[in-house]
């Protein structure tokens, strides 16, 4: 009788861990098919710097190496002599009425401005060795060790009672390369400045509304 409940008892036992062996797997496989299904969501990559700051293009540089300021003037530079030849119909004159100048460090050049009634009249420019008056030849002191001529027909620097429009004064200036200018002549429809500068260099010349305007390259 004893061996029979024993039996009994180890059956029972056996059962029993069975049992218990299946909900425990049954339990730790639940698990792993959850978190097989739903993962965590992953953090998104963190930016690097360079993502996050945008690239800025490099400004190509100019042939020469200098970096030109905005709203210069880039027309071509050119040696001297230089001339345009212009059919204006007189009467009347073209008179010159002002001379503007200025310095344009950051653009590399110095400018001077002649203001024009009338039609902008033919030029010619050159270097020469010295300043002269024109017709009497005599010589006229400005400042500068290198000499530009620009001769202006048909023009007049004065109106027609006879007044000047600019003054004959030779004027200095400090600018880079300008260091001054002075009227020259003013004779039977020509009209010559000399312009001092500080070494002989490229020219430019241009014109606008009224204005024709030389450049010196500093």
């Amino acid at each position: 009788m004893s061996i029979v409940r024993s039996t009994r008892a180890a059956g029972i036992r056996r059962v029993v861990t069975i049992r218990t062996t299946a909900i425990l797997a049954a339990v730790l496989g639940g698990a792993t098919s959850c978190a097989t299904s739903s993962p965590a969501p992953s953090s998104p990559p963190p930016t690097s710097a360079a993502a996050a700051v945008p690239a800025t293009s490099a400004t190509p540089s100019s042939s020469t190496g200098a970096a030109v300021a905005a709203g210069c003037d880039t027309t071509r530079w050119r040696a001297s002599p230089i001339s345009s030849a212009r059919q204006v119909s007189v009467p009347p004159m073209p008179v010159i009425t002002a001379v503007r100048t200025a310095a344009h460090p950051e653009c590399g050049y110095d400018r001077l401005v002649l203001d024009v009634t009338g039609p902008i009249p033919g030029y010619k420019i050159r270097y020469v060795t010295k300043a002269v008056a024109d017709p009497s030849g005599a010589a006229i002191s400005v400042p500068g060790s290198s000499y530009l001529l620009v001769t202006l027909s048909p023009a007049n620097a004065h109106a027609a009672s006879g007044v000047a429009t600019i003054s004959t004064r030779a004027q200095a200036l400090r600018y880079p390369e300008l260091k001054g200018y002075v009227l020259a002549g003013d004779f039977e429809g020509v009209v010559t400045l000399v312009l001092g500068l500080a070494k002989r260099t490229a020219i430019r010349t241009g014109e606008a509304g009224g204005r024709w305007y030389i450049d010196v390259r500093s």
